[in-house]
């Protein structure tokens, strides 16, 4: 008796879903309805197995991660219908929950971003916002939350692999000091290292979205280049192909505008960029010289054709993240060369700029963004300036900067 008493709940909620099924095909063969007069069926909503107001349920969607919205759509029909239905709505919602209640916003000189780790959505999402509308506004999609956390997880992993070799090689060039300073504590030399990585990491981690900004807007900026003089050409304006000095004046312009605009006109984040740009140069140099001649055209490539993507499988595959190294090396050649290929092969670049569109035309990664920033640092008298320092285990610094630097008093290992 018990066990029916339980079952009996049940049964009667399933014979009233067989009987409003009933009734539905019922009413649906009836003369004079939709079904009879030939027009489409649409469904009614699927009801929420929570059974919670649509406002509730985005909400609850809305402390979702980004990975969680495909196996949610797979979870059951209603959990799908609303994703699809309230894609807009929810991928607002997850924004405002990270955003601590705003919206991604067009960056001007006057806001600043704090290096708090939970304000990098904040700075991340402001660089990257949405697509806008042809009706006007944004696409909140779950495809633009997918493109933030790859940039985010890109940029983090640079991070963490620029702070291995930093650390690697502090320790490799600072023997003395070590020894002198843990001369039998092991323990202190692994807290050390682990203290240094994570305090460098978190110190690159803000500024690497500015340099993947830069080199994406780049990107960007020298295909909307190459379409306009394409447009020039077909309408009888430009003679081709254009000559390489010609181009290469042409992104030295673009590089300057885009130094001109947010967020670089804030000049702190301008130099911040600029150490970061160089540490990653030195470090990719650093790390094939001691196999091959350096190449700058080649790095310049890596840097411009598939911005930190390829990079990152470069670091992965020197250091051995990944497992099989020798694997892991063969794989970023691969991909490296099938970018270049693919590269070369544009036919818009060809027309416009004949046979030296079959090579990189960044010779040298001083005209990819150091000559353009070093003019814009000069124009707004920021040479000489103060170096950037990375705290580690005990007060030891880590000191970042370039050749315009005023150093320190404090002592310190330059990066």
């Amino acid at each position: 008796m018990t066990g029916f008493s339980k079952l009996q709940p049940v049964q009667k909620f399933l014979a009233a879903i067989h009987r409003g099924r009933k009734g539905a095909k019922d009413r649906r063969d009836l003369p004079g309805s939709s079904s009879s007069l030939g027009l489409n069926h649409v469904d009614p909503p699927i009801p929420s197995p929570w059974g919670l107001p649509v406002e509730i349920q985005i909400q609850i969607f809305g402390y979702c991660g980004t990975a969680d919205y495909h196996p949610l759509r797979l979870v059951c029909r209603a959990f799908n219908e609303l994703l699809t239905r309230h894609e807009h709505e929810i991928v607002r919602q997850y924004l405002r929950q990270r955003r601590h209640g705003t919206l991604p916003s067009p960056i001007d000189s006057e806001r600043t971003y704090t290096r708090n780790p939970e304000d990098d959505v904040v700075l991340l999402s402001d660089l990257f916002p949405p697509s806008t509308s042809a009706r006007g506004g944004h696409l909140y999609t779950f495809r633009y939350l997918y493109g933030l956390r790859q940039r985010q997880k890109q940029s983090s992993r640079l991070c963490y692999y620029l702070a291995d070799r930093i650390m690697d090689q502090f320790l490799q060039t600072e023997p003395i000091f070590l020894r002198t300073t843990f001369p039998t504590k092991k323990a202190e030399r692994t807290a050390l290292t682990k203290r240094g990585k994570a305090s460098i990491w978190f110190h690159l981690a803000p500024i690497m979205y500015y340099l993947l900004y830069y080199l994406e807007s780049y990107m960007s900026a020298r295909r909307e280049h190459t379409n306009m003089l394409l447009r020039e050409y077909e309408a009888g304006r430009l003679t081709v192909p254009v000559p390489p000095h010609r181009r290469r004046q042409m992104y030295h312009e673009i590089q300057t505008r885009i130094l001109k605009k947010p967020p670089f006109t804030n000049t702190t984040a301008l130099l911040a960029t600029h150490h970061c740009m160089l540490l990653l140069v030195s470090y990719i140099r650093h790390t094939m010289s001691s196999e091959t001649a350096i190449d700058d055209s080649w790095i310049s490539s890596l840097l411009t054709i598939a911005p930190f993507g390829r990079i990152v499988e470069f670091f992965s595959a020197e250091i051995g993240d990944g497992g099989n190294q020798r694997m892991q090396r063969k794989d970023f050649m691969y991909n490296f060369h099938h970018d270049m290929t693919a590269h070369r092969k544009d036919h818009m670049n060809s027309v416009i700029f004949g046979e030296s569109s079959d090579q990189n035309i960044h010779t040298s990664v001083r005209d990819l963004w150091f000559w353009a920033a070093q003019a814009e640092l000069e124009e707004r008298q920021a040479i000489p300036h103060e170096i950037e320092v990375a705290w580690t285990w005990n007060s030891v610094p880590i000191l970042i900067g370039c050749a315009d630097c005023q150093r320190p008093e404090i002592p310190g290992w330059s990066a």
